[in-house]
């Protein structure tokens, strides 16, 4: 598998010197292409040793670039990629004449290649049909249209190891003392040099005491010590919002690749139980997967 993606690096290395450099050029050709016949995916744009390299073969590696490279102006990007495709064809076939294709780990690389590249189309092409705008807007629908805004809070917090003096830093803090200054001064924990901020935050994404401690003050409040893993806290609520659900734009990428894993989670269910798939009794071989001499038998 990692022969196709060394080549694939390769090739970006040399493309990137090829494509971007102003003063290379491509090798005059030796073939003159007849300016009246129609481009197919079969046309020939360069021969190598024999080996033909067709537009379709340029396109299919133009696909594989990486997006920075996507917008490189045409005629560099053309010549660029039969380069790339040269370099990957005359290290392949210099591969077939030393022998590399007959050994067992090629063998089992190029066919896990085919393996993986054909069963990627196959989920691919499903998904795609599957995942049509007005389906992510169906599953954003059934998943946000009946919820309701969400409250959030913005407080800060004092933590220290011990109650008394987290009792002690609560009666200050209720009085005339700056809650961000006793922070800075008496805090522990990483917010303290922050003035003990610790920003917006919901549901679910403080520890279940701390979050309880918060949901009991008033705007403005400071609670007693509450006590978590992590220590004694004193919390300032400094105030609270409602936040609507997402805009569908928001959320667009989000949903269509949860819907992405659930059909194919669902696609190889169906495979599974569709067809016959019997694991040996023992696990044999187990005592063996690191044994990276066994690729070549």
């Amino acid at each position: 598998m990692h022969s196709s993606r060394f080549l694939i690096a390769l090739g970006f290395a040399a493309f990137a010197v090829t494509a971007q450099a102003q003063t290379t050029e491509a090798p005059a050709p030796k073939t003159a292409a007849d300016p009246d016949a129609k481009v197919t995916g079969q046309t020939v744009v360069a021969i190598v040793n024999g080996e033909d390299i067709t537009i379709g073969d340029i396109v299919a590696l133009r696909t594989e670039l990486p997006p920075q490279y996507q917008s490189i102006p045409d005629r560099q990007l053309y010549d660029g990629l039969i380069n790339q495709m040269v370099n990957q064809i005359l290290l392949s076939q210099a591969a077939t004449r030393a022998g590399l294709e007959d050994r067992p780990s090629v063998k089992r690389g190029l066919e896990m290649q085919r393996m993986s590249y054909l069963a990627e189309l196959y989920a691919r092409e499903r998904i795609d049909a599957a995942i049509t705008g007005e389906a992510v807007e169906t599953e954003y629908a059934k998943r946000y249209a009946q919820e309701e805004p969400k409250l959030e809070f913005n407080a800060s917090h004092i933590l220290v190891p011990e109650e008394e003096t987290a009792k002690e830093i609560a009666e200050l803090a209720r009085g005339d003392a700056d809650f961000a200054e006793l922070a800075k001064e008496r805090s522990t924990g990483p917010s303290g040099p922050n003035g003990g901020n610790l920003g917006w935050f919901g549901d679910g994404q403080m520890v279940p005491a701390f979050e309880a401690g918060v949901k009991e003050l008033a705007v403005g409040g400071v609670s007693d010590p509450i006590q978590t893993q992590f220590g004694w806290h004193v919390i300032k609520l400094l105030e609270t919002r409602e936040k609507a659900p997402p805009a569908l734009s928001e959320v667009y990428q989000e949903l269509a690749g949860d819907m992405a894993r659930q059909i194919t989670d669902a696609m190889v269910q169906a495979l599974r139980e569709d067809g016959s798939v019997e694991f040996i009794e023992g696990t044999p071989g187990l005592g063996s997967l690191r044994d990276d001499k066994l690729i070549e038998e």
